[in-house]
């Protein structure tokens, strides 16, 4: 046991002789001669005393006295009670405020409830105990540095908000090396035992991996929910029809345990434009597909007509934009599947040359080298199908080609795979070929990718590396699919354009028109940002944690609108893990926080309280009886 107050106990204890020189004192009396004693026996007790000193004797009030007052005073010293063994005195508490910490667990969330089990754990700290507060989401922040001062530590608790964005940790590794070991005369960290980290999350996080040299990491698990029903995926295409006509296509997952079924709505400008039905199997994704006639721009809202515990991902918002034009040259010795792909979109203006005849230039939106090779690109967008780009780092590998290469997995979360699905692509052959260290793998087989995207500031290239002619791909869904989400994406990266979809925590940047001076966004909480374009070309709205549509006022061109929402196929799977695996190590999580010191003090109180009680009882039965 120890005492949080322990330097104030000399002085306190101090008090408990007063009590006793208070029975060393006695009545001094006047000698008055009267004929007998028998009706004034009580005149003879010592009821006042006013004279020192007699001598001491054995009185039950005494000890009930000193044992009240020793009582009180342990209690105002506040003793705790180790009921573990703790190896160290910094605790570190990191807590989760992504988006599915907005599940309503009973009547609060789930951030509410980590924020109420960190205060429990603050409350245990002793006097020489330090503690620090870290949030996570898509990064990390610290909400309070090192310190003792519980009050600071609690007031920050409170400052905690809920992030309407995915969760990593990636960031957390950094900040807490220097918290969590030394360095030695050699120069290696060494972990240090005298810390303790508490990760309060209900275990929906990435990159738990940069936690791997932080030792003595307990978890404790928040949240019981795990049915949900939300849409992960949103996206806007126009038609490919010859009428005015956009397609709005959402996907709706369901994390349960039972088949669910639901009304999904559409709006567009807060008019109701459809309503469909979905039925969603357990753990499944289905998708629903929206048609709008005549409708060239405005603002549509899909909603989920469902009631759970994480509303929010019920209700997205995109943005349908008028169509601009598409400059596409496309290199080839003749390709009709590309001729056609490319003629599909009403967009797209497509210019055909040969190979011998192509000269770099900048004067397209997507450059495509079907089959063939050149020198050099310029800055741009391009495509290489069945050859390696002009790129630092892009090489053949020991084999020139593999046959028949196994499609073993795909990136799903990438704008250029949206909505495709490459599990019945059969290739015949394939180029064998390494790629830079920052390329992205779209499309991989076990020997080679089969598609790559490498990007700079200035070019960006999407490598196929397979010749079509010699697949079946051209007959898959996916085929079209990929090649609109290609147009799609390098469409906005050469027109400045802005997306009809933007994710929360994304950069998003923000193009000027030719007077522009200044634009005001406005955020979905009516919170306001100002950006200056004075000597520059871009800005970039870096803060967007909050989903629903953010308002741009520009000081000359029209007014613009970006739509941003979650879409996270892990924030929208709500249930909580149990156990969560750091750098190969296994921490199962605990219903709450592990308490290492316990407050003892009210039970002295309360013993003192009834030693007052007795002792009372006691002197009322000496007087009055």
């Amino acid at each position: 046991m120890t005492f949080l107050q322990s330097l104030w106990w000399a002085g306190l204890f101090s008090l408990l002789p007063l009590i006793v020189v208070m029975y060393l004192l006695k009545l001094k009396r006047k000698r008055v001669i009267i004929p007998s004693t028998l009706l004034w026996r009580r005149s003879v007790q010592d009821l006042v005393a006013n004279a020192p000193f007699q001598k001491l004797r054995n009185n039950l009030l005494l000890w009930l006295q000193l044992l009240f007052l020793a009582l009180l005073i342990l209690a105002f010293l506040r003793p705790v009670m180790k009921l573990e063994s703790q190896a160290g005195t910094t605790l570190i508490l990191l807590i989760d405020n992504s988006a599915s910490m907005q599940t309503m667990e009973g009547t609060r969330t789930r951030l509410e409830a980590a924020k109420l089990a960190a205060r429990e754990s603050i409350e245990t700290l002793s006097n020489r105990d330090e503690a620090i507060i870290v949030t996570f989401s898509d990064r990390t922040n610290i909400v309070q540095t090192l310190t003792s001062d519980r009050a600071l530590l609690e007031a920050a608790l409170e400052s905690i908000e809920a992030r309407d964005v995915e969760t990593s940790l990636s960031e957390a590794g950094l900040i807490l090396q220097s918290l969590t070991s030394t360095v030695d005369a050699e120069g290696a960290r060494l972990p240090r035992e005298d810390t303790k980290t508490i990760i309060l999350s209900d275990g929906v996080v990435n990159d738990l991996a940069s936690l791997s040299d932080v030792p003595n990491v307990e978890y404790v698990r928040i949240g019981e929910t795990a049915d949900n029903l939300g849409i992960t995926g949103l996206d806007v295409r126009e038609s490919f029809s010859d009428t005015v006509e956009y397609q709005i296509f959402a996907s709706v997952t369901n994390s349960g345990e039972e088949e669910q079924e639901a009304f999904v709505e559409l709006q567009v400008d807060g008019e109701v434009l459809d309503l469909k039905s979905v039925t969603v199997p357990a753990g499944n994704t289905e998708a629903v597909v929206f048609s709008t006639a005549e409708v060239e721009e405005g603002i549509a809202t899909v909603r989920l007509d469902y009631k759970d515990d994480f509303p929010l991902d019920n209700s997205v918002v995109a943005q349908i934009v008028p169509p601009g034009e598409i400059d596409v040259l496309l290199v080839t010795t003749g390709n009709a599947f590309l001729e056609e792909v490319f003629s599909i979109d009403p967009r797209v203006r497509t210019s055909i040359i040969r190979p011998t005849d192509y000269t770099p230039r900048e004067d397209y939106d997507i450059v495509v080298f079907d089959n063939c090779e050149t020198g050099e690109i310029p800055a741009g967008n391009f495509l290489f199908i069945n050859a390696l780009p002009p790129v630092s780092g892009f090489k053949s590998g020991e084999e020139a080609s593999v046959d028949n290469p196994e499609v073993i997995d795909w990136n799903r979360v990438h704008p250029l795979t949206r909505f495709a699905n490459f599990e019945e692509v059969l290739i015949g052959n394939a180029i064998v070929y390494e790629t830079p260290r920052s390329a992205l793998h779209i499309l991989e087989a076990v020997e080679t990718d089969l598609i790559t995207l490498y990007e700079t500031e200035t070019q960006h290239v999407v490598v196929i590396g397979f010749d079509i002619f010699k697949s079946y791909w051209p007959l898959d869904v996916s085929f079209p699919i990929f090649m609109s989400n290609l147009i799609e994406y390098f469409a906005e990266l050469s027109q400045a354009g802005f997306r009809p979809v933007y994710h929360t925590g994304q950069t998003i940047p923000i193009y000027p028109g030719d007077e522009d001076q200044v634009a005001i966004v406005k955020t979905p909480s009516g919170k306001t940002v100002e950006f200056s374009f004075e000597g520059i070309s871009t800005a970039y709205l870096t803060e967007t944690s909050e989903a629903g549509m953010y308002e741009i006022d520009f000081d000359k061109s029209p007014d613009r609108a970006l739509p941003v929402n979650l879409l996270s196929m892990d924030e929208s799977k709500i249930a909580p893990q149990d156990e969560i695996n750091i750098g190969g190590r296994e921490i199962v999580g605990t219903g709450e926080v592990i308490k290492t010191n316990q407050e003892v003090w009210h039970w002295f109180a309360l013993a003192a309280l009834l030693i007052m009680l007795v002792e009372w009882l006691i002197y009322c039965k000496r007087t009055f009886m």
